[in-house]
């Protein structure tokens, strides 16, 4: 950006400040609003130094409730930047309303690309390595965090600070695509988890004395990855319940897990074995 008031150092020092504080200082009050003030106040500390006023509604405006998906806050961060170091005091208020603006729709699309991509591309890899004692998806999966903290944000960042708000209409279709992409990418790898990684074997249930495999003369025959099928879509519907949570629900799948392979050995003519 030409006349820019702030050397590559400054800027990069600034883009560093959002990695670190926009987490560091969250709260349920205004979220990521604290790290987005302590990120700013270089820049306001520089462009306000000589009119309190102005030095004052800057501090107020920037406290206010924020959030976002950190990476993509990195866009709007730069936006910002250039917006104020351009417009001066005036620009406070149009800054506030990118801001507020775009935190919304930048979360979705953040959400989407950095979770479905890093957490369950990523993370589907590392794991299937890992089920085989393998350090490769473990690397895989540092080199990709590696990739967004040292290389993808910051770029993130000088590209809001260079294009400012028209970033926003020029790449809209372009971040449309790609977040509907990585959507169908990430439910694609959700659903080859659910038949690799989930284990269900239903047993031998014995009926009028004759023994019958429900696996075998049953699901395999009817649908093999049922029972994992079944399995998920019960969590996924706990899930959706507001006295669930993440946490609860891996206690009560693990509980589930011990007393049905408990049962089964106790009383073998009626087995469902899980993860057997």
């Amino acid at each position: 950006m030409t006349n820019s008031k702030f050397t590559k150092k400054e800027l990069s020092s600034l883009n560093v400040r959002w990695i670190w504080h926009s987490q560091i200082g969250w709260n349920y009050e205004r979220m990521q609003g604290l790290g987005y003030l302590t990120t700013m106040l270089p820049v306001i500390e520089k462009l306000y130094a000589n009119d309190p006023a102005a030095k004052d509604k800057a501090l107020r405006v920037h406290s206010q409730f924020f959030n976002t998906q950190p990476a993509m806050g990195d866009i709007i961060v730069g936006m910002n930047i250039a917006l104020e170091e351009q417009g001066g005091a005036s620009a406070i208020d149009t800054a506030a309303v990118i801001k507020t603006g775009l935190m919304g729709p930048f979360a979705g699309i953040g959400d989407t690309i950095f979770g479905m991509i890093g957490g369950t591309v990523f993370g589907s890899i590392a794991v299937s390595f890992a089920v085989e004692k393998n350090p490769i998806g473990i690397i895989l999966w540092t080199i990709w965090n590696l990739f967004v903290l040292f290389w993808l944000r910051p770029q993130m960042f000088q590209m809001g600070y260079k294009q400012g708000v028209t970033l926003v209409t020029t790449m809209s279709d372009k971040l449309q695509a790609f977040t509907e992409a990585a959507s169908v990418l990430g439910v694609t790898v959700i659903g080859a988890m659910i038949a690799t990684m989930v284990n269900v074997r239903f047993g031998v249930v014995t009926v009028f004395g004759n023994g019958i495999d429900l696996q075998e003369g049953l699901m395999d025959k009817l649908m093999p990855k049922l029972g994992p099928a079944i399995i998920v879509a019960l969590c996924y519907w706990l899930l959706g319940k507001k006295w669930m949570n993440s946490n609860k629900l891996i206690w009560a799948v693990l509980i589930a897990c011990v007393s049905i392979a408990f049962l089964g050995h106790l009383v073998p003519e009626v087995q469902i074995l899980v993860n057997p």
